[in-house]
């Protein structure tokens, strides 16, 4: 449940008028990059929670940290192809794209941090 309404409020806030945002930097990264980054390391980490829950389900447990990664990047082409065909005052932008992508990877490597190789769910 988590990980649908992240993904809702990622949809909202990256299709909604940005209102004339300018962007910043943050030691030389554009906040907007950094801001996609944490919105989708967020979704990754939120994804792999609940696979978890489906642990019972062997055969998805071995591989929810593949299945989260490609559910994400394939949810970030889509917003971006939203933002590009569908909005009016958004472009799909290829460095959102990667900083998508990083923020996935963040995300991954966030969860593998806190949770390890999983172990404890073979009790």
């Amino acid at each position: 449940m988590p990980a649908l309404a992240w993904a809702i409020f990622i949809l909202v806030l990256c299709t909604s008028s940005n209102g004339g945002f300018q962007t910043q930097t943050l030691l030389g990264i554009p906040t907007d990059k950094l801001g996609h980054a944490f919105i989708f390391s967020v979704l990754v980490f939120f994804i792999m929670l609940g696979l978890i829950k489906m642990w019972r389900f062997s055969f998805l447990l071995n591989k929810i940290r593949i299945i989260a990664l490609v559910i994400a990047i394939v949810y970030a082409i889509a917003i971006e192809l939203i933002q590009h065909y569908l909005t009016t005052d958004r472009i799909g932008d290829y460095w959102d794209l990667l900083a998508d992508f990083i923020g996935a990877f963040s995300g991954w490597l966030m969860f593998h941090t806190v949770y390890g190789n999983l172990k404890f769910l073979d009790k």
